[in-house]
């Protein structure tokens, strides 16, 4: 009877530890453009090679498990609805979904990345905050000036992935250089805004950094969320070294189990 207890207990401690690690998840990533007007049409035209290579690496950095790439466009704005955007992230092998209808967990769940920007619709910063815990990716272009207090809005979500949207308009409208290390700008040199709400920093996530600029107005902000341990699931937990103590302990005794029942 003793043994047998025994050897339930170490096969209910190794699978409690391996459920606490499947369950930590690193969070998604957050890309923050000030402007909408980046990826339409008229964006494309000023910066034409530029601004493919962004979207295609917008579709390769939001697609971060590889696979099969789901984007989903949850906006009617003119800078997402364009045909040089969609062709380049088909190109990029994604498949996208135009729809401005359920924003739910479960259904932002079947994307590898939503693209957002003007009217909100049904957004919920809440489930779009759990969609990034989770392991989804997130766009946003600001600027756009359809609704009031837009930066306050998206502030509602951005806040806790360490950005910030600045007030609409900053009157800064241009072509301008954009270069760095972030894969997001591999091949791009100039992208267009216009009228920007200019992207900052918020609070000290490590995570987050501003990519792009114009003097002291971000252009491009990034949360990268692969590494973060701390943005998961809420249900999740990270292992204490007691449970990971626990977990190597209850492997070993169900190994020496085995080898002296042999």
């Amino acid at each position: 009877m003793g043994t047998r207890t025994s050897g339930t207990a170490i096969r209910a401690a190794v699978f409690a530890g391996a459920l606490m690690l499947a369950q930590v998840a690193s969070a998604g990533r957050v890309i923050v453009n000030s402007d909408e007007w980046t990826l339409d049409n008229y964006g494309f035209s000023l910066a034409p090679s530029s601004t493919a290579a962004f979207a295609q690496n917008l579709a390769s950095y939001m697609n971060s498990n590889g696979g099969a790439c789901n984007l989903l466009i949850y906006s009617d704005n003119l800078g997402f609805i364009g045909s040089s955007l969609n062709s380049a992230l088909a190109g990029a092998g994604c498949s996208v979904t135009h729809s401005t209808g359920a924003f739910d967990l479960a259904t932002l769940s079947a994307y590898d990345g939503v693209f957002l920007g003007g009217r909100q619709y049904n957004y919920d910063a809440d489930v779009l905050t759990a969609y990034v815990n989770g392991g989804g990716n997130v766009y946003i272009g600001g600027g756009t000036g359809n609704v009031a207090n837009e930066d306050s809005v998206w502030d509602s979500f951005l806040h806790a992935f360490g950005l910030d949207f600045g007030h609409s308009y900053t009157g800064i409208t241009g072509v301008f250089p954009i270069s760095g290390g972030n894969p997001l700008l591999n091949g791009v040199t100039d992208l267009y805004f216009d009228n920007i709400n200019a992207v900052s920093l918020y609070g000290n996530d490590p995570e987050a950094q501003i990519i792009g600029s114009f003097g002291d107005n971000g252009l491009l902000g990034v949360y990268s969320g692969d590494d973060d341990s701390s943005r998961i699931n809420p249900a999740a937990a990270v292992p204490e070294p007691a449970s990971l103590a626990l977990i190597a302990a209850g492997l070993a005794a169900l190994g020496l189990r085995r080898r002296r029942m042999s």
